[in-house]
């Protein structure tokens, strides 16, 4: 979606209430290394007021292997309400095992 600059969330909103307006983007860019097995994966989301878009994009801090970056998925409000976002970073073939880590924020859309 060209020409449209996207909301972006980072570590530093972790606890808080962000605010969209219906059929605005934003992107959630978190550090991560795609090298060790690990990725942010989305773990509680209400689909009816925002949705996934596309793959998460990997962005290493240098060209070195295992080099750590940061993870960014891409979202749309599509309806307006109140709802949770989690993601969790974790290995998607290790099942019932806990995230290493986890991130939330509120979000809103009007």
């Amino acid at each position: 979606m060209k020409g449209i600059d996207p909301y972006i969330v980072s570590e530093a909103d972790a606890g808080k209430t962000i605010q969209l307006k219906k059929g605005e983007l934003m992107d959630v860019s978190l550090e991560g290394n795609l090298t060790t097995g690990f990725t942010w994966e989305v773990l509680v989301q209400d689909p009816v007021l925002v949705e996934q878009v596309g793959e998460p994009e990997y962005n290493p801090d240098s060209e070195k292997f295992g080099s750590p970056g940061n993870i960014t998925l891409h979202f749309k409000a599509i309806s307006t309400g109140q709802t949770t976002l989690k993601l969790g970073y974790h290995r998607p073939w290790e099942k019932d095992v806990e995230p290493e880590r986890n991130f939330e924020f509120s979000l809103i859309v009007k």
